[in-house]
């Protein structure tokens, strides 16, 4: 029996094998296609998403040379006066880069911003890792449904049924796990229909390039490539299934935009809606669910693909830990916690931005005033925060725990290579003592320590996925917060 069966070999669903794989557990995924989806899809992960990668050495050699300040091409770009180029947008209201303050917006020496990365090269990048660890990732497999008892959890095939400890449904907005094991999934239904394509055809290029409101919907775009999204409030698409036409998508370009173009060939397309809904609960005994199986909003302000894989990056080490017999089983509760209101509010942001995008009098009007409070320092930088990620936090407080640990330098080390085996960190300033009974035979700790003169406190720990849980120097309190996070191993278990 499997330990682990994670359904959906997206983006998301990748990042939590590798996850559990670091983590000492080995996972079974199973995809319904044979290939890498080609639609377009996104191409860009914020900041806490983004660094995600960097902790596991997905971005750069784990053995290259500690520099966190390296220019890395993938980061968002910044101006000679080390002001961002492009921040961002709300609503397709572009956030102005000269009014953002720097001093609040985190552009530290240690902050990525956020980085470009396309979902296909993401999900190629992730695969390869994952044959390199020999996790199987079966392709050409689609489920019709899961059940479970105390003990364990049957996947049901067209042509087998396979059982599991545990399963995850990383299975899209439609999961069917999620519907199968009985997980509640409220929100709100669409009221619009949005397209996003790649296209060739005539009269493109008298196509205004950028975000655009017209009397008929919302337009943008890419020239070069001709990436085009369109969006109509006319109610939401009747049949989100049908194939994408030659015909729709002219109609549609000539209806928002006015142009009276000629579509001659479709690259790729997608169709949307601005449906908006969260899982209640995240995991029904066994089972759990992640990603678009868990949220689903509108793609606006590019959200999306970083939430899930946050989502990841949070389960991961907590399930493996409860496999690995190093934590109560208690520890998947703070999966929930902690994930579930970031959903809500990236549900109510896309909400917000939706209702701000509709072209009836009253949007309009709520348009230009929210153009105006972002056309000022404080709004143009707190949109930007929020588009970065750096609203992104577990913390109760004004204090580091529960916040991302940036990529500090070290003495030997920065800590992305410290965090690259998926242990938690123990980092300590240079004149803290460290604990003598961290390599004590008798106790087994799942941790990696780490020097560095950034650390907050004296010592910091920091969770496999790179929250601060605990400041402090204390000794005594140390050893709780290591087995808080699963960071002490069961005697016999293998280290």
């Amino acid at each position: 029996m499997t330990e682990v069966i994670i359904v959906g070999g997206g983006p998301v669903g990748l990042m939590l094998a590798h996850e559990l794989t670091i983590g000492g557990v080995r996972p079974l995924v199973l995809e319904r296609r044979a290939d890498i989806d080609p639609t377009i899809k996104a191409g860009y992960l914020n900041q806490p998403a983004y660094e995600a990668l960097g902790r596991r050495g997905l971005l750069r050699p784990a053995t290259e040379p500690s520099d966190p300040t390296a220019p890395n091409p993938r980061t968002m770009p910044v101006g000679k006066d080390g002001r961002p180029i492009f921040v961002g947008h709300v609503a397709g209201m572009p956030i102005r880069p000269d009014l953002v303050r720097l001093d609040v917006l985190d552009q530290g020496p240690f902050a990525t911003g956020g980085g470009l990365i396309g979902q296909q090269e993401l999900e190629a990048l992730l695969g390869e890792r994952l044959a390199e660890l020999g996790v199987e990732v079966r392709r050409g497999v689609t489920i019709t449904g899961v059940r479970q008892d105390q003990d364990s959890v049957e996947v049901l095939t067209a042509d087998s049924v396979l059982e599991a400890d545990w399963v995850i449904g990383c299975d899209g907005g439609r999961s069917t796990v999620r519907k199968s094991a009985g997980i509640g999934f409220p929100g709100l239904d669409g009221e619009m229909t949005g397209r996003q394509v790649v296209v060739r055809g005539e009269g493109l290029e008298q196509i205004e390039p950028g975000w655009h409101h017209t009397p008929t919907g919302v337009y943008r775009r890419m020239p070069g490539a001709e990436v085009i999204l369109t969006a109509e409030f006319d109610g939401a698409p009747e049949n989100r299934d049908r194939e994408i036409t030659v015909e729709e998508v002219e109609q549609s370009i000539r209806q928002v935009t006015g142009v009276p173009v000629t579509v001659t060939r479709l690259l790729s397309a997608t169709r949307f809606t601005d449906n908006t809904r969260v899982a209640d609960p995240y995991r029904l005994g066994r089972v759990f669910v992640a990603g678009d199986a868990a949220h689903v909003h509108p793609p606006f302000g590019g959200q999306g693909l970083s939430l899930g894989m946050l989502d990841a990056s949070d389960l991961g080490w907590r399930l493996a830990a409860v496999i690995r017999g190093s934590a109560d089983v208690s520890i998947l509760d703070g999966y929930q916690a902690e994930r579930r209101p970031e959903a809500e509010r990236i549900l109510e942001w896309t909400r917000a931005q939706v209702g701000i995008m509709r072209t009836d009098a009253r949007s309009r009007a709520a348009a230009r005033l929210v153009q105006r409070l972002m056309d000022t320092p404080d709004g143009a930088t707190e949109a930007a925060r929020v588009v970065s990620g750096q609203v992104v936090s577990y913390a109760t407080d004004d204090g580091p725990v529960g916040s991302y640990a940036p990529n500090w330098p070290g003495t030997d080390a920065s800590l992305w290579q410290a965090t690259a085996g998926g242990r938690a960190v123990l980092a300590h300033r240079p004149e803290a003592a460290v604990p003598a009974d961290l390599a004590d035979p008798g106790r087994r700790f799942r941790i990696a320590v780490f020097e560095t003169e950034y650390a907050p406190a004296p010592l910091t720990l920091i969770r496999p996925d790179g929250v601060v849980s605990w400041i402090g120097d204390d000794a005594h309190q140390l050893a709780d917060a290591l087995a808080a996070i699963g960071a002490v191993e069961p005697a016999a278990a293998p280290v």
